[in-house]
């Protein structure tokens, strides 16, 4: 999906919304080295150095992810995921049923929408995949991930220093 916009000093850009792959790895790195150090740690729940996003970002693993992002003409500027990780017997689940939710947007495009647009798209992906749950855990003081939990309805709890929720997406 494709849409223009008026941007600083009256040029337009094209925004448009993208189902991620492996191609698009480099972008996901570089705006993820964009973000600072307070909101890396509310990303990965840890400090996070460039080299420590190019090791995460070497070690995707698209076989159990799907992802949605949101580009600003060749930039990449947000992008939701839903992970999900091993079977019991720690093989790759074929057909899973939970997945766990991730989002970033850069600093100058927040508080626009922009985020829920891109988590209603990684749910559609993530239906297509079999997902029926998604989780999700943030710090506190990080209240856009508890608006978008809310918005699907999530069931939202305090577990020691960290907010967790659980939406039924069916």
């Amino acid at each position: 999906m494709q849409t223009d916009q008026k941007g600083e000093a009256g040029w337009i850009y094209r925004l448009t919304l993208e189902t991620l792959s492996p191609a698009d790895t480099p972008s996901i790195r570089e705006h993820l080295k964009r973000l600072c150090e307070f909101d890396r740690y509310c990303r990965f729940f840890s400090a996070m150095s460039d080299y420590g996003i190019d090791r995460y970002t070497a070690g995707l693993d698209w076989t159990c992810m799907v992802a949605s992002g949101l580009y600003r003409d060749d930039e990449l500027i947000g992008i939701a995921e839903l992970g999900w990780g091993a079977s019991a017997d720690n093989t790759r689940d074929k057909t899973p049923h939970a997945a766990e939710m991730a989002v970033t947007v850069d600093e100058n495009y927040r508080h626009r929408g922009i985020a829920s647009w891109l988590v209603k798209e990684v749910i559609r992906q993530g239906q297509r995949a079999g997902i029926r749950q998604m989780d999700a855990s943030w710090i506190g003081g990080n209240d856009s991930i508890a608006k978008i939990m809310r918005q699907h309805d999530a069931r939202i709890w305090l577990s020691a220093a960290h907010w967790h929720g659980t939406a039924q997406l069916t």
